[in-house]
């Protein structure tokens, strides 16, 4: 996965107690469930979400303790996809006939940017980014910010096409990114035009 980082990968770990694994997901309860919020938009199902990620930690192999909190988040993210799968697949058709021409959007930036997306986007009020973004592109958003995410990642978590999810990510990159510049001026609410992915007949 994307996430697991090669410093992290190339080195000895130790892997987490059940008593860690447990704490993790007590500990980071409120942004594990932000995080899955974030893809349902629905508080239940948002905390049965990360419910059941823990279950599944608790009942699989054992993560390593250093990327707990990682596999924490994929975990949850993961299972709030499943959740909300027939929502997110919906979204397919607005897609369709959408081409990106974004460059940047391919790219997953540095460790520093994308933990400030990361950390933009958990202090936004999570309202806004629902009623800003549809389930699809909210879930590309969560996915290319929290657990670093390249398309092909997230081609595969959604199971929908990479052309649907090119557009999908123009719409959540570009959507994020004037949200920050309008928060820096003073405005917090996103414009109508966030979407500049180009239309072909």
């Amino acid at each position: 996965m994307s996430w697991l980082h090669p410093n992290i990968i190339a080195n000895k770990r130790e892997h987490a107690s059940v008593s860690e694994i447990v704490q993790c997901f007590r500990d980071r309860r409120t942004v594990l469930n932000q995080l899955a919020f974030l893809i349902t938009g629905n508080q239940p199902a948002a905390g049965q979400a990360v419910v059941n990620a823990r279950s599944l930690t608790l009942a699989g192999s054992s993560p390593f303790s250093e990327w707990l909190f990682e596999w924490a988040k994929a975990a949850t993210i993961t299972s709030a996809i499943s959740g909300n799968a027939e929502g997110i697949r919906a979204c397919e058709p607005a897609y369709r006939n959408q081409r990106c021409r974004h460059l940047e959007h391919l790219s997953q930036g540095d460790d520093a940017e994308r933990e400030f997306n990361l950390n933009f986007v958990l202090q936004t009020d999570p309202l806004s980014v629902i009623s800003g973004l549809d389930p699809l592109s909210r879930a590309i958003l969560v996915l290319r910010v929290a657990i670093r995410s390249s398309i092909q990642d997230c081609v595969v978590h959604l199971n929908v096409p990479r052309a649907i999810v090119l557009a999908a990510t123009c719409r959540a990159m570009t959507w994020l990114h004037d949200l920050r510049t309008k928060q820096a001026i003073g405005n917090s609410t996103p414009s109508s035009s966030a979407f500049r992915a180009d239309s072909s007949p």
